[in-house]
């Protein structure tokens, strides 16, 4: 909505608003007079963008640093400026050949608002708060808001949500002393003045910052290594206008004949920097890309080395020997939910190239992300100590999953938040030594707030009404960072934007909610289904309830327990057809995952496992004895698109909790992965690039 400081009021005092009386007679002039006005006037747009030059340093030295790490640059904005960053978006892949997701744009109003426009959506705030959300902004990433005035409502929360969750953001506007310079960690405020035409940013203002977007995508990509001298080295020559191109970048550069340098381009599948490197080198694809991969991608000191004396030191050698990349001997990887054909190559703990020629048949994923996980090899989360809590993740991590919620089912209040409390203490000084183990990324509290008469395992005695003391009371224990509850219980609503607020992911689950009450809770914060099919109704034709609602709304995440027991086959069919991009997998693991049949606890119920079937003695299931690679294997086999599986299993679940460092395999990226065979099924782990053997056999 649009408050006190966006009012007509707000904007009088604002330079890109204000009116010109030396320009009035305007509308009187001739043709060739308002064009050389406008020319004239075209001039301030450049000089104002010289005056920011070192605050539009500060903002690429920042942006390069999070691509480097394989985060992600967005671009944020509303009407004229919200194009602007769409289009800079759009070119870092022609241009760059930036992988897909790497360089983003987001636009008050959507995509369509490019042809048509959607003034209106630059006004709401929660949709710019959202939107971030949505993206599942974080630490790695860069987020550039754009604004004219430096008040969009829309631009200056997403700026607000991006910095709160970590993002180094910039603040590009064309007043100084703006909202969103001063929401921006990062300001850079390009003074153009009035427009001739009274707030028509379009014109200088519009300019200005087209000039700043494209410093900033080219200065970074400059610095990535992208370009060699001014040549476009990685150009993706996907036309014959930008193979010609091609050929004339790769015939400079290694000064050799147009035809020489086609035919190279050819054997190089069109990767430029590869065919220099070979014609060079005198070496075929997989050697020029080998050496490539063992200097970040960069061209020069590959030539450099490729042309030093024999004996002699290559003047971009480090002074210290650096340590030699590996191959994994993999037939392809999923890349941010592309999948890549070819080999991985790994280096000190980081993935340093994908794509690679090779004739391996398995396949490099991500390390796996799962948001429910009671307990796992014999440890139950309820009684976790540091060292049992070690314990388990060390055998998580063996079965593949990198990063997990230990999640607490609905108990007495005191034995809960200690066990928070625990959790996050171990969260925060997880400790030395012992090997490699699974990250927890905060707490999923799976209750109390549930529906009596959707209670599954839990006890009904521990249940509780939707209480903002109690609430209150288990947040501030610790880092609680996802919560499940019944929204059709009478305060839920309320129970739900506060948990928002707070920055917690609320979950509908273990509820009888009808369609209209999980649209409200949705309407409310809430972003996720607790274990779809289960603990709720049925889906039946005039009572879609919650189970529908979590396929039909958008902006809702199933999760699934794949396990072959919670959720008959044809009904994880559905959902991932129903919901295609949206569904993850969890595991509902409890203490016996990975041990085997026996008596086990879950919280403080008495649980027994037969035939791999975890039960209470009433006969309610009661967890999942089986792990989430479990789940990944089962996806397959029912038909799942291959990147839909891998991504439900690593990074849409990160992308939830907002946590764009886990449940991605990206070039810079670090080497937490897994290798899987045909089936999908767990051959290898690797932590840092360090192989784990052997891998856990669940």
């Amino acid at each position: 909505m649009r408050g006190p400081a966006d009012s007509p009021a707000g904007l009088v005092g604002l330079a890109t608003e204000q009116v010109r009386d030396d320009v009035g007679d305007l509308d009187t002039l001739t043709v060739d007079a308002i064009v050389g006005l406008m020319c004239a006037e075209a001039r301030r747009a450049p000089a104002a963008v010289a005056v920011a030059g070192p605050a539009i340093t500060r903002a690429v030295e920042a942006v390069v640093l999070r691509l480097q790490a394989g985060g992600r640059l967005v671009y944020v904005g509303a009407g004229t400026a919200g194009r602007l960053g769409m289009l800079d978006a759009a070119e870092a892949g022609p241009t760059f050949s930036a992988p897909p997701g790497q360089v983003v744009a987001v636009l008050a109003g959507g995509d369509g608002a490019v042809s048509v426009p959607a003034e209106r959506a630059e006004d709401d705030r929660d949709a710019g708060s959202r939107a971030m959300t949505e993206l599942g902004i974080g630490p790695a990433d860069a987020v550039v808001g754009i604004s004219a005035s430096g008040r969009t409502p829309y631009v200056v929360a997403a700026v607000e949500t991006a910095r709160g969750a970590g993002a180094v953001t910039v603040g590009l506007a064309c007043n100084v002393g703006s909202p969103l310079g001063q929401a921006a960690e990062l300001a850079i405020e390009v003074a153009v003045g009035p427009e001739v035409i009274g707030g028509s940013t379009r014109l200088n203002a519009g300019t200005a910052q087209k000039i700043v977007l494209n410093i900033i995508s080219t200065a970074a990509m400059v610095r990535l290594g992208k370009v060699h001298g001014t040549l476009m080295v990685e150009l993706r020559p996907t036309n014959q206008k930008l193979r010609d191109r091609a050929v004339r970048i790769v015939a400079a550069v290694a000064a050799v004949s147009l035809s020489e340098a086609r035919a190279a381009l050819g054997q190089a599948m069109w990767q430029p920097k590869v065919a220099a490197v070979m014609l060079v080198g005198r070496t075929d694809r997989d050697r020029a890309l080998a050496l490539l991969a063992e200097r970040n991608g960069r061209l020069r000191p590959v030539l450099d080395a490729l042309s030093a004396p024999a004996g002699a030191r290559p003047a971009a050698a480090p002074a210290v020997p650096t340590q030699r990349s590996r191959r994994l001997g993999v037939g392809a990887a999923v890349v941010d939910g592309t999948l890549v054909r070819g080999d991985v190559a790994v280096r000190a703990g980081r993935i340093v190239a994908v794509g690679l020629p090779g004739s391996g048949q398995d396949l490099a994923i991500p390390g796996l992300v799962d948001l429910q996980v009671n307990g796992y090899a014999g440890v139950d989360i309820l009684e976790a100590d540091p060292d049992a809590l070690r314990s388990m993740g060390a055998a998580l991590i063996r079965a593949g999953v990198f990063a997990y919620l230990p999640t607490l089912v609905s108990g007495e209040v005191a034995p809960t938040v200690e066990a928070i409390r625990r959790i996050t203490q171990y969260i925060e000084h997880p400790g030395q030594g012992g090997g490699p183990v699974a990250s927890p990324l905060g707490v999923h509290l799976e209750g109390p707030f549930l529906a009596p008469g959707r209670a599954g395992a839990h006890r009904l005695r521990h249940l509780r009404p939707p209480d903002p003391v109690l609430l209150a009371e288990l947040l501030g224990a610790g880092r609680v960072s996802l919560l499940t509850l019944a929204p059709e219980l009478p305060g839920a609503l309320a129970l739900i934007a506060d948990a928002v607020a707070r920055g917690v992911v609320v979950s509908l689950g273990h509820s009888a909610a009808t369609a209209e009450e999980a649209r409200a809770a949705h309407a409310a914060g809430a972003t996720a289904v607790t274990h779809l099919f289960n603990g709720m109704p049925p889906l039946a034709s005039r009572s879609p309830g919650l189970a529908a609602s979590a396929l039909l709304l958008p902006g809702l995440t199933p999760q699934v327990i794949a396990d072959g027991l919670h959720v008959a086959d044809e009904m994880v069919r559905l959902a991932f057809q129903a919901a295609p991009g949206r569904c993850t997998l969890v595991s509902d693991a409890i203490a016996a995952a990975g041990v085997g049949d026996g008596p086990f606890r879950l919280g403080d119920l008495d649980i027994e496992v037969r035939d791999g079937v975890a039960r209470r003695s009433d006969g309610t299931l009661a967890g999942s004895a089986l792990g989430l690679a479990t789940g990944l294997v089962t996806l397959h086999r029912l038909g799942v698109s291959l990147t839909d599986s891998v991504d439900a299993a690593t990074r849409r679940p990160a992308q939830l909790l907002g946590e764009p460092r886990v449940g991605r395999l990206i070039p810079g990226g670090s080497a937490n992965l897994i290798v899987v065979d045909g089936a999908l099924s767990l051959r290898r782990v690797l932590a840092a690039g360090r192989e784990l053997d052997p891998p856990a056999p669940r």
